[in-house]
């Protein structure tokens, strides 16, 4: 609870920042740095497979695909939302239409007031949290 609490603070402090100060800028860097000294922290020795195998060979896709289907299944979602969305600002891009915004006019929008930028970072870092800590077991 106390950590959800420095986060929701963290972002409110964040989003009544200028984004362009120094301030805004280190502090997303500190906590980019936080993020990933944690991850080391507290993924050491509870990935599927060691860093070392890893490197040494490719990930060997028919055991993976046999084994972990609902982790393939989300693989294949975010590499379809990530195409989404770099086909939509191509076309915004191409288009120069303003009946058809870009990602970064939308994202502008909501960031424009001190509620949007803390929501953002509020759930930038909820986002990097669990990605760098979360849903990790035992080998």
């Amino acid at each position: 609870m106390a950590l959800a609490a420095a986060g929701a603070a963290f972002s409110w402090w964040e989003g009544g920042l200028h984004q362009y100060s120094t301030a805004a800028h280190w502090s997303i860097a500190v906590v980019i740095a936080l993020v990933l000294s944690s991850a080391v922290a507290f993924g050491w020795g509870r990935q599927a497979a060691t860093a070392g195998a890893w490197v040494r060979g490719p990930l060997p896709v028919r055991r993976h695909l046999a084994e972990r289907r609902y982790a393939t299944v989300g693989v294949l979602v975010w590499i379809v939302l990530v195409l989404a969305v770099v086909g939509w600002d191509l076309n915004s891009f191409v288009h120069q239409s303003h009946n058809l915004p870009t990602l970064s006019s939308i994202v502008g929008h909501v960031t424009s007031s001190r509620a949007g930028r803390a929501a953002t970072v509020a759930v930038w870092l909820a986002l990097g949290a669990a990605l760098s800590v979360g849903w990790r077991r035992r080998r």
